[in-house]
């Protein structure tokens, strides 16, 4: 308990380092070419994206139940499932992933049958698949019926992918792209599609900003006009 205590205190010194010696309030002042953070503000605190994402879990946290799916790793079948989850499955590519159950290509789940999930999560990963068709037609495949794909997708934001078998980032979605992209296999009484984000939200993201940079009013205000990213729930019939 007392090693956890002092690594937290660490790394909270660490943020708070990294914000005084790159500070906020003079980043535009001084026009510079590069980001305050190249690691989406990970060196800063949290990423402001995985505010939304965890808060869209949370709101969504009674679909996370029985057989789940999630990629690269089960942190939020853990977090939001709990024991309600029977159990819950890794997929992966990369054959090196060791906490993966199941390596194989989201576009071509062959080792997945029909009808196997009560719940998919799909955490940022659909902006590196390039058959973006291919990916959400498998998922829908092997929910069961009555279950939940909760998928997460950024309209803006640094490209990255040059790792873990991932070879491209293709893509960037907007409310509109992603209604018509899984409405495709999903009944529109059965699909919620919702943006977030604001001006202050998506330059704070795009410069590396951390979230705790920001206030909560800052983050909830919702302008649509200015989304930064979705979030879709998309029940099977």
């Amino acid at each position: 308990m007392l090693a956890k205590l002092r690594a937290l205190v660490q790394r909270l010194l660490r943020y708070r380092l990294a914000r005084w010696r790159r500070p906020r309030a003079f980043y535009l002042l001084t026009r510079r070419l590069r980001p305050l953070s190249t690691s989406a503000g990970v060196d800063r605190g949290s990423p402001v994206d995985r505010y939304f994402i965890e808060k869209f879990l949370e709101a969504n946290r009674d679909c996370v139940r029985g057989v789940c799916l999630e990629v690269k790793d089960n942190a939020y079948t853990l977090r939001y499932g709990g024991d309600k989850v029977a159990r819950g499955d890794v997929l992966d590519v990369n054959p090196e992933n060791t906490q993966a159950t199941i390596h194989a290509d989201l576009r071509d789940l062959k080792p997945i049958a029909d009808n196997t999930y009560d719940c998919v999560i799909l955490t940022q990963v659909l902006q590196y698949i390039d058959d973006l068709g291919a990916a959400v037609r498998e998922c829908a495949r092997v929910l069961k019926p009555g279950g939940t794909l909760l998928a997460t997708m950024p309209s803006l934001g640094k490209l990255d992918g040059q790792a873990d078998n991932v070879f491209g980032h293709y893509w960037r979605l907007t409310v509109d792209s992603a209604r018509y992209l899984f409405g495709k296999h999903f009944a529109p009484e059965r699909l919620q599609v919702q943006g977030w984000g604001n001006v202050l939200v998506g330059l704070s993201f795009w410069i590396g900003l951390a979230r705790e940079e920001l206030s909560r009013r800052q983050l909830d205000y919702f302008d649509p006009e200015f989304a930064c990213g979705v979030t879709v729930r998309a029940t099977k019939e």
